[in-house]
């Protein structure tokens, strides 16, 4: 069986969420037209980076969550979208899962990217999630990153050991293109699709975007850079798996021993 996944490109338009949730609506209707299973789109895809985030920040059950529910009604696609998330006086740069009765799952950015001022440096800003977050979907584990996330291996191989086949990844920078991707995809056998803003960011950069979906082999299927629009694919998530079970960057991996100690070789010869 193969999934059918929807990637969204739009422009950052930091701090217009109005604007940002009309776009976003009418390209996730275009996926959902062409059949998408799940669509993907970016992080912090409202706000962006503003200084009126608390300001404007939402429930995970807010408006824009309602209005995704609303588009996806009659049908069991799945929107993943980035929520700056208000939870009571606390603030986090989530993702949340939506299907037409509900949010079925919620993820919380693990890693604040800190090697910033001002706006960007987000542990100002944003309390870190505590956890890793997969869903289920047409038979398919799935699990989510954001951004500086991904930039840690370890979060895409725990999810691969989590038993999932594609990852679903979120950005907010200039661009996260295939090449940045194609080397996780392949030593992990994970299909990964990976969404980016485009146009200009808060301070006036030029964003490429480069948004993409990449098979378990580290293929490209599909990209785009330098505009707006919607790229989608079919993945096969059972061959993803297949390929793990023979893949040996992966099989040849001793978990138990890199939780355990290091020996000190020199502490050893005093001995």
């Amino acid at each position: 069986m193969t999934l059918h996944l929807a990637v969204v490109q739009q422009a950052a338009n930091p701090g217009r969420p109005d604007e940002n949730r009309a776009k976003a609506l009418r390209h996730t209707g275009e996926a959902l037209d062409r059949g998408a299973d799940i669509v993907l789109l970016h992080e912090e895809l409202l706000l962006g980076y503003t200084p009126l985030a608390r300001e404007l920040a939402e429930p995970v059950d807010g408006p824009t969550t309602q209005a995704f529910m609303k588009l996806l009604s009659g049908g069991d696609a799945r929107i993943v979208y980035g929520l700056t998330e208000r939870d009571g006086d606390r603030y986090h740069i989530a993702a949340p899962v939506v299907a037409a009765g509900g949010v079925v799952a919620n993820y919380r950015k693990t890693h604040l990217w800190w090697a910033a001022e001002g706006l960007r440096h987000e542990p100002t800003y944003y309390q870190p999630g505590d956890r890793l977050v997969t869903f289920d979907h047409l038979g398919c584990r799935v699990g989510l990153m954001i951004c500086y996330d991904g930039d840690f291996p370890e979060v895409t191989r725990a999810y691969a050991r989590l038993g999932c086949a594609l990852v679903l990844w979120m950005n907010h920078r200039d661009s996260r293109g295939h090449d940045e991707v194609k080397d996780l995809a392949r030593r992990n056998s994970m299909i990964i699709a990976t969404a980016c803003c485009c146009g200009v960011n808060e301070v006036g950069r030029p964003c490429p975007g480069g948004s993409n979906i990449t098979d378990a082999d580290g293929a490209k299927l599909v990209d785009l850079w330098d505009r707006e629009g919607v790229i989608d694919a079919h993945v096969g998530p059972a061959r993803a798996l297949h390929l793990r079970e023979a893949n040996p960057w992966y099989r040849g991996m001793r978990p138990e021993l890199y939780a355990q100690p290091a020996v000190n070789a020199s502490t050893t010869a005093m001995a």
